[in-house]
């Protein structure tokens, strides 16, 4: 998921996709097509299109993709798909090269944080006619709207949390500080929790935080967040962290920091370096992260490089107690818009029938995926990392990953929290430098 933005493209092709755009909104769209397979679709009088699809390289997912192509073909005999897949490496660069060639592909399918901002340039197709919106929470697809309208259809999802080494509670018979079964917790819980395993004197500390990087930043507007404040404005488009809300629970992760209660130099620490090596050693209690991590901890402990723990997710913290937040990560197949109509219709048609029950289900046997429908949760151990995140999704929180400038904004931020934890900036003083700059960042990406 490490993504780069994009480049911009002249505003007379934007304004020649947004027409398009709309006179398809208007026109014959796949909500008002037949379905796959039926006889409206295998008419004579059905258009003869050949697709251009645009894959991810997952490996567990390449057989699945071969054998969707080959299914809708044959629903479709009108329809050609030509799967190709693309290293996630340097894709944003990829596609930004596409967009100003006129050369996208009519469908994608990949990170999220791929192609949302091009959804307010006209170059996405709104897919709301098509999701199945009552078998997704609402915060999963909140995250992903532009100008409340859903361009993204999630297929595979994952949600950050507190990940926690069990062991190192059991040994001080604190594990019954931790939440139970996934439950909310307080801050002050949170804290105490973290103080019952502190041990400076065996470099073990009950929290990890860093600010040496923007690696995991997303863990300080969750922690933020605990306490009532929100990065960005309902507009998506406004930063607003440095609200009271924002600054109170600046202030009360900076004392948790002077309090000795995470590993010094704070400041400087990478996330890798508190994830990968601190926490994978058992000298962090508590750390951001996700089932995301949890591939690289076992890949360590099989090769012996690391010793085995009792690895695993509870909610992050909240003032009251009574909510926890969350930010989400994963994949989606998005629709290009290329202006034409024939292949946006059966783009959407297809998008819309690899996304069934019947062909997600297919999805939740692959440990690598996690198929973000309610329908579909029972597939699922609720006691499992998978069936733990899935309970995540419910507190979903905006990040900002479809506003103009979001990259850049990120690295605004990681100096702000550096002057913070170092004390020469107030809390307050470094939420303001960093919303002045993130502001002035999306006014001058979205020219």
């Amino acid at each position: 998921m490490k993504r780069k933005m994009f480049l911009g493209m002249s505003m007379v092709l934007i304004a020649g996709m947004v027409t398009a755009c709309s006179s398809q909104s208007n026109g014959s769209g796949a909500g008002s097509s037949s379905a796959p397979g039926s006889s409206a679709a295998s008419s004579p009088k059905a258009e003869n299109v050949e697709l251009t699809w645009w894959t991810d390289s997952n490996a567990d997912m390449q057989d699945i993709y071969k054998q969707y192509k080959a299914d809708f073909e044959k629903a479709n005999p009108n329809v050609k798909i030509n799967i190709v897949a693309q290293p996630d490496d340097k894709i944003q660069e990829r596609i930004s090269i596409a967009v100003n060639t006129n050369a996208l592909p009519d469908i994608q399918e990949g990170s999220i944080g791929w192609p949302l901002t091009y959804a307010k340039k006209g170059l996405l197709v709104p897919l709301d006619e098509i999701i199945q919106k009552n078998d997704f929470d609402p915060g999963v697809l909140n995250s992903l709207a532009v100008d409340k309208k859903s361009y993204m259809y999630p297929f595979n999802f994952t949600a950050s949390a507190m990940m926690v080494n069990r062991d190192l509670f059991k040994a001080k018979n604190a594990e019954n500080l931790l939440p139970k079964d996934m439950g909310t917790w307080t801050y002050d819980q949170f804290k105490e929790a973290a103080k019952a395993v502190n041990e400076p004197s065996k470099q073990i500390y009950g929290f990890g935080t860093y600010a040496g990087d923007i690696g995991g930043d997303q863990g300080h507007h969750m922690f933020l967040w605990g306490f009532g404040a929100k990065t960005w404005a309902d507009d998506n488009m406004t930063a607003v962290l440095n609200s009271p809300q924002g600054a109170e629970g600046l202030e009360y992760l900076i004392k948790m920091v002077e309090e000795g209660l995470t590993p010094p130099g704070t400041a400087g620490l990478k996330a890798g370096q508190v994830i990968n090596e601190m926490f994978l050693q058992g000298k962090v209690a508590m750390t951001f992260g996700s089932i995301g991590n949890f591939s690289a901890f076992n890949k360590a402990w099989n090769e012996g490089s690391a010793k085995k723990f009792d690895v695993d997710l509870v909610p992050y913290p909240s003032k009251d107690g009574k909510s926890s937040n969350t930010v989400l990560f994963g994949s989606s197949y998005w629709v290009w818009n290329t202006k034409n109509e024939a292949k946006i219709k059966w783009s959407k048609e297809f998008v819309k029938f690899v996304n069934t029950k019947e062909n997600m289900s297919k999805l939740t046997k692959l440990p690598s995926i996690i198929v973000p429908l309610k329908s579909l949760a029972g597939s699922y151990d609720a006691n499992s990392a998978q069936g733990k995140t899935l309970k995540l999704f419910q507190y979903a929180g905006n990040i900002g990953v479809a506003i103009p400038g979001y990259s850049e904004t990120r690295a605004a931020f990681t100096p702000e929290l550096q002057a913070a934890f170092t004390r020469k900036k107030t809390p307050q003083q470094a939420l303001d430098a960093w919303v002045t700059k993130a502001n002035e960042i999306v006014k001058n990406a979205s020219k």
